[in-house]
This record gives structure tokens, sequence and C-alpha cells, in this order.
């Protein structure tokens, strides 16, 4: 999708607005318990996570991570590779939260 082209390509603007355009167009087109668990949202989700974690916005990629990580649990299972990338993510959000500023 453009988001992740941008993305790739350094423009990160261009990719948050992307990311956040497709979300709120999942949002306006399904029903709020389908959109928990529709695939592409997220999917969509976990990569706007990834972005916000690579600008530093920590909690906001946090709440993208845990949503996506809910919604493929129900799908996939928790022991599908996504949820154990996603785990990794947000663990490392942790670690990266705790540690000292100055380290």
């Amino acid at each position: 999708n453009l988001g992740n082209l941008y993305k790739n390509q350094g423009k990160l603007a261009e990719a948050e607005a992307m990311f956040s355009r497709a979300l709120q167009g999942y949002k306006e087109a399904l029903d709020p318990e389908f959109l928990l668990s529709y695939l592409p949202a997220l999917n969509t989700k976990f990569n706007f996570g990834d972005l916000l974690s690579r600008t530093g916005r920590e909690d906001i990629a946090r709440t993208m991570y845990t949503q996506a990580l809910n919604g493929y649990k129900a799908v996939q299972g928790p022991s599908s590779k996504l949820c154990k990338q996603l785990e990794d993510r947000l663990q490392a959000l942790q670690v990266t939260t705790l540690a000292p500023e100055n380290s």
C-alpha cells in the first residue's frame, strides 16, 4: 500500500497520512466489530505502529501494536508468526521506555 511505499522511501509524513487515511476509511466503511478482525486493517495498524515507533511516538505505536495483536490473536491464533512479531515489538518498546536516558 502507499503507506508502506512512502515509509520505505523515507517519506514519513506522507506515510503517516496514508496510514491514517486507510484506518479512517476502514472505520467509516466497516462495522466496528468486524473492524477488530479485518486483516487489512490489522496489517495497517501493524505498519503504522512501525512508523510511529521509528519516529519516537512509542505510546501511540504501543496502542497500534496492541490493537493489531488482539485482532491477529482472534483471527490467526496466539501462536501465529504475526503475533510473535508484535509481541517482540511491544517488548522492545517496553525495554526502550525503561532504559535510562543517558546510557
